[in-house]
């Protein structure tokens, strides 16, 4: 491995390498006992740890934040441990290799602060209980071996309030009354790493069916039922392709899907029972633009990417989310095909890159604080691409031999990167240690930077590619590409492999060609850029079968065109034959030309596309005219029930962004709209505060109470940025932080960002503390920018000084000069 760019901007300076504990044993089996109390927030019960030891286990450690531990046993007999509130020391008598040890802790944990959840969190009484375990949380609810490179088979015994339902890991093996408590017995007999032990405890309507001798299982909040069909209908297909892509049959008895309220994270892949937000379940008007298909491909591919094998520590963790990533793509190319397969490859792209312009690290790295960190953009869509990459370059069929070899010979395993480069060699007959080295263990991206020339006299196109990474990236990438050229009546198809700095590539044609299409597929991980004039890139997006060279001409053309070429690109914009990603595309470049005739091509086409996406892209568009005309056109379209809900989100979001303050009263209205995930309250919450500043806090103060549905009141939390600090608006951003939810305190580590003022330091600081990496890590980050921002306006202040200072000396020097002619 070479490992030459680590990357800006992620690894604080005392960050150092992070290696898992390799405890002396293997983990056979894991039983726990639980009484999971609502009303008390309590979970109390018995922990049986069955170990086998791999050495001498003079002392076991396992992972229990928060507890009240009452008695351990081993092999039956009271044990002697000590306690630090976050590991449970165990002193077995005379273990040593190959002794089997059942561990069993009797605990209690109180209002836990991470790994269960009781619902409402911050005010109420729970109605419902659900588990969050990954990355490392199952420790504060569980005492066991809480990191990835454990597995073990699980059984759960849950005892729960009467008439409420329990879901968990495996089948049910027993379901009895006991009093006014309900018996619920879970077992997997397949090997999963601790963090993907589960349950979820409600008033559930549960729905089964059956694929392939799989038991399926869609339990929603009661009252819910109705959406079902809409968001989980295509589980049984998916499961199918999945299969077949991987040559791997779907590893567990069941599969279940639990849809919860207030869930920390979107979806979770413990294994056979994923739990999701309840803010997937959508009514049919939401079905318009909104889909559940992303989420559900991907929890579900984890099933195999994960769970089945699962990365040995968090540093290899794009083996999980990568491949699911991956996988939620293949099934959209699968059910809505390439166009959309490409456009979401985009999609990726673009997640990283904005990612990017922050920090950039490897693929694969051990130097973190937080697990949580790892979980980013590099580990998502980045990875995602870096395999659709590996797979394009062996062949698709060589992709998936290597991936079937992964999945069996790791299963019920852990796997690490090298493994998974040798499995890829294996079945491709390719060496890789090239692409691993450049995509994978170091930061960074190419970056290509393509022009061309026609010489008309002797029929010779003259093609330029030029590498133009930064510095922290590898200086030259080895790059094999696909080259279309489409002419009047010819189709030019080329491959050939980029490896230095410069290419140039020098092709005799019959005519000049209409467009030229580097990648045309968007088979490779790279950032591309058309050094071109504004009609060659019009001709790319007119004339070029392929998705991907369209998109990107078109956002370069965002940055070269003028008026003249609106009518062209409008005619696209109207097309509806053409896909709506394009579109969308299309509409952004408009809009970033401005002037009145892109203004009024953008509203005259409201009155003509119906796509709703597209709808949206051009409303977004709309925001770029800080106009009358247009803002009387979005709160048209905002109070408009028969638009999207997200159409007339994205109209809220654009009246803020025109920032015209008579159309306040407007928004004001849509607060009281009711729509999925609360999308036009809290859009419209936020212009409004956006608009008024100060004067919008009586109104955001309505949405901050711990009863306010959850999105709108991170929105609440989130527009006080927009207010001055003063020590009421400090108050409630303190109060908001003491909320026990993390979206909450994300909420207001986002107010924080947008304040830059001293007066949130404290808060950020104690965040910055925070059981959740993810929110310590973001509170660290915005800690940062305000002390820049306040660095920044202390040197600006100096600097001011200085000068004046200067031109006092100047002036002073001037009266000595002028006294000094007069004598």
């Amino acid at each position: 491995m070479v490992s030459v760019k680590t990357g800006r901007g992620f690894a604080y300076p005392e960050y150092e390498p992070f290696y898992p504990p390799e405890p002396p044993y293997e983990l056979l089996r894991v039983k726990a006992e639980i009484d999971v109390d609502l009303a008390s927030r309590s979970i109390e019960g018995k922990a049986l740890n069955v170990l086998k030891c791999t050495g001498a286990c003079e002392k076991i450690v396992f992972h229990a934040v928060d507890m009240k531990i009452e008695e351990v046993r081993i092999n039956g007999k009271q044990a002697s441990y000590t306690y630090t509130g976050k590991e449970l020391e165990i002193y077995p008598e005379k273990a040593t290799s190959g002794d089997i040890l059942e561990v069993q802790t009797s605990y209690k944990t109180v209002e836990p602060r991470a790994g269960v959840w009781f619902i409402p969190t911050d005010k109420g009484k729970p109605y419902l209980a659900y588990t969050q375990g990954q990355p490392e949380d199952t420790r504060f609810w569980l005492p066991t071996y809480d990191f990835p490179n454990r597995k073990t088979v699980v059984e759960l015994v849950i005892r729960a309030p009467k008439g409420l339902k329990a879901l968990s890991n495996g089948k049910l093996i027993e379901h009895a009354i006991e009093g006014e408590k309900e018996k619920w017995v879970y077992r997997l007999d397949s090997k999963i790493p601790t963090y993907l032990i589960a349950f979820a405890v409600g008033d559930f309507y549960v729905k089964e069916e059956e694929y392939s001798g799989v038991l399926l299982q869609y339990a929603v909040p009661k009252g819910r039922e109705a959406d079902i069909e809409r968001s989980f209908s295509q589980t049984k297909d998916m499961i199918r392709l999945f299969e077949e892509y991987t040559g791997v049959k779907y590893p567990y008895p069941k599969y279940s899907q639990v849809c919860v309220d207030d869930f920390v994270a979107g979806g979770m892949e413990n294994a056979s029972i994923t739990i999701l937000t309840s803010a997937t379940l959508h009514d049919e008007k939401a079905h318009i633009d909104f889909r559940s298909e992303p989420l559900v491909s991907h929890e579900l591919a984890h099933q195999w990417f994960g769970d089945l094998v699962t990365c040995k520590d968090w540093s290899h963790l794009w083996l999980n989310e990568g491949f699911a990533t991956l996988m939620e793509a293949i099934w959209r190319r699968h059910e809505l095909g390439k166009d959309e397969f490409v456009y979401d490859l985009i999609g990726m792209m673009d997640s990283y890159l904005a990612e990017y312009g922050r920090y950039a690290r490897p693929i694969v790295t051990r130097v973190y604080k937080y697990p949580d960190e790892m979980f980013d953009s590099h580990s998502y869509p980045k990875a995602a691409l870096v395999l659709w990459s590996l797979a394009s370059i062996i062949g698709e069929e060589n992709f998936r031999k290597g991936v079937k070899r992964y999945l069996e010979a790791k299963r019920e395993q852990n796997a690490e990167t090298e493994e998974f480069r040798r499995f890829m060699e294996e079945a491709s007959g390719l060496k890789l240690d090239w692409f691993f080295e450049q995509y994978v263990y170091n930061a960074g991206h190419p970056s290509l930077k393509v022009s061309y020339k026609w010489d008309d006299k002797q029929k010779i196109l003259e093609l330029k590619i030029t590498q133009t990474q930064g510095e922290d990236s590898l200086p030259k990438y080895r790059l094999p590409l696909e080259l279309v050229i489409l002419g009047q009546d010819y189709k030019e198809e080329r491959k050939f492999l980029i490896d230095e700095k410069q290419y140039t590539l020098n092709l005799q044609l019959p005519s000049k060609p209409k467009a030229v299409c580097i990648d045309p597929e968007f088979k490779i991980l790279k950032a591309l850029s058309l050094d071109l004039p504004p009609e060659e890139l019009l001709a790319i997006i007119g004339s070029c079968p392929y998705l991907y060279p369209r998109v990107i001409a078109a956002r370069e053309l965002s940055k070269k065109a003028s008026s003249v070429h609106i009518d062209e690109l409008a005619k696209i914009l109207l097309a509806e034959e053409e896909f709506w990603g394009l579109r969308s595309e299309v509409a952004q470049t408009i809009g970033s030309i401005g002037g009145q005739k892109a203004r009024d091509t953008l509203l005259n086409a409201l009155s003509h596309v119906k796509h709703p996406r597209v709808r949206r892209a051009i409303v977004r568009a709309l925001a770029n005219f800080k106009e009358k005309p247009v803002a009387d056109t979005l709160s048209k379209i905002l109070l408009d029930e028969n638009e999207s809900y997200y159409v007339r989100a994205e109209a809220a979001a654009g009246l803020g962004k025109i920032g015209l303050k008579e159309y306040v009263d407007v928004l004001a209205r849509a607060l009281e709209t009711k729509s999925h995930n609360h999308v036009i309250a809290a859009t419209s919450l936020d212009s409004i505060a956006l608009l008024l500043g100060d004067e919008a806090l009586a109104t955001v103060e309505k949405y901050l109470s711990p009863d306010t549905p959850m999105p709108l009141r991170r929105a609440a939390i989130a527009s006080l940025g927009y207010m001055t600090p003063t020590q009421r608006v400090i108050s409630l951003l303190e109060e908001a932080s003491k909320s026990r939810h993390p979206h909450v305190k994300l909420a207001v580590v986002s107010a924080c960002t947008r304040m830059l003022s001293p007066k949130v330091m404290p808060i950020l600081e104690k965040l910055q503390q925070d059981v959740s990496g993810r929110v310590a890590r973001n509170a660290r980050d915005a800690l940062e920018q305000v002390r820049k921002h306040v660095e920044k306006g202390e040197e600006y202040r100096k600097l001011r000084e200085e000068i004046d200072k200067l031109k006092e000396e100047e002036r002073r020097l001037s009266e000595r000069i002028e006294r000094l002619e007069k004598k």
